[in-house]
């Protein structure tokens, strides 16, 4: 199972069929418990910002995910109909700062940021497109 394509709509519930699909291509490719964990926090994380805050509307949309396996990296990428977003232009939050001095927001792609080796944006015909790599070894 060297790639594999699920899609799903913009509903909270889905969540657990692209946990499932990840399980099973982590295992069907021997990745480490450790990759597997960065993929499933980095899917989580993105998808539910995608849910939560991509459409201006409560119609069904379209979210597509492809896991591979190339040239050494986990690539997960993610396409979404949603109203553009480029995840990668909010600054850095300030980790160190106390919680009453946070601004609220941006941790969680500070933390897909941390976790992954790469992070790409585009936005490509009316989708957003997310391409997130990690390599596989250390």
């Amino acid at each position: 199972m060297s790639a594999v394509v699920i899609s799903i709509t913009n509903a909270a519930n889905e969540l657990t069929r692209v946990s499932a699909l990840a399980d099973q291509f982590a295992a069907a490719n021997q990745l480490s418990s450790d990759v597997t964990a960065d993929l499933h926090v980095a899917l989580d994380e993105v998808l539910t910002n995608i849910i939560k805050y991509g459409y201006t509307d409560d119609r069904a949309h379209e979210i597509s995910i492809q896991l591979r396996v190339e040239d050494g990296m986990l690539v997960a990428e993610i396409q979404d109909d949603g109203r553009p977003f480029d995840p990668l232009i909010l600054p850095e939050p300030d980790v160190k700062a106390s919680l009453k001095k946070r601004r609220v927001g941006g941790v969680g792609i500070h933390f897909v940021r941390k976790l992954m080796h790469e992070v790409n944006y585009r936005r490509m015909a009316d989708r957003n497109r997310l391409v997130l790599k990690r390599h596989l070894k250390a």
